[in-house]
């Protein structure tokens, strides 16, 4: 299936991408805007890790949001929450400009291994969901309309649309977090729309989430409001994968 992150699955298209040494610049870590939430349990990771290495191992890569002094985080908000809870000034930053072609922007597709109705259960009291039989094909068709925050798709042609926007992705991430926690369900993310359908098709996985990706414009009016996406809402593609530089915390004091 993939890889599995604690106890998340994240299955990624095989990518041909380059590592490429950039030599990072250092930021005020309060000119850096997050467009996801933070997980706590992944910023303590990464707390730990960087107090163990006495360096941050990866540059945090930025993009300058227009008209303003401040700079998007494209990659590595974790890296950036841990360095501004242990009380660091500096980030170390590859700064890239976000409207770049060379720079996708894709989505990660939820998906469940198990039964849907505790999801179900949970949901019905916090978001409006609507059983509907649709084909893949549709969905995707489906949610150009809008106002759609989710399309549950299943093996046996059953399928659910959640209404809503990034306020509802939102209660979905949490509570299919909390579920796979519990045991429940196990939760994976895909990278890649095809390979979650062909999955699902196989029976890999018994209910996947479609969503719209969002836009580049979009996370960036996300990120002036002062908003949040949920975690694993946007997945960049870089031309390049940054090496590890391993700036020294003495520097970023």
């Amino acid at each position: 299936m993939g890889r599995c992150d604690v106890s998340v699955i994240i299955k990624l298209p095989k990518l041909d991408i380059p590592v490429k040494r950039v030599e990072p610049v250092l930021v005020d870590v309060d000119k850096l805007v997050p467009h996801e939430e933070i997980v706590t349990k992944r910023l303590e990771d990464v707390k730990k890790m960087i107090i163990d290495l006495n360096a941050v191992d990866m540059p945090v890569i930025v993009a300058p949001i227009p008209g303003t002094d401040k700079y998007l985080i494209v990659d590595g908000h974790h890296r950036w929450a841990a360095l501004k809870d242990l009380g660091y000034r500096k980030v170390p930053a590859i700064i890239v400009d976000y409207f770049d072609p060379s720079i996708k922007l894709e989505t990660w597709y939820p998906a469940i291994i198990g039964e849907i109705e505790e999801f179900l259960r949970e949901a019905s009291g916090e978001l409006e969901i609507v059983e509907t039989p649709i084909t893949p094909e549709e969905a995707v068709e489906k949610l150009e309309e809008g106002g759609i925050a989710f399309i549950i798709l299943s093996r046996n042609g059953k399928a659910w649309i959640i209404k809503g926007g990034i306020e509802e992705q939102k209660k979905v991430s949490k509570i299919l977090n909390k579920l796979n926690i519990e045991g429940k369900i196990k939760l994976a993310y895909y990278g890649l729309r095809e390979e979650a359908l062909q999955d699902l098709e196989k029976g890999e996985i018994n209910y996947l989430f479609l969503r719209k990706p969002p836009t580049k414009q979009e996370v960036i009016e996300i990120a002036r409001q002062g908003k949040v996406y949920s975690p694993k809402t946007t997945r960049h593609i870089l031309p390049y994968i940054p090496a590890k530089t391993n700036t020294p915390l003495n520097q970023l004091k």
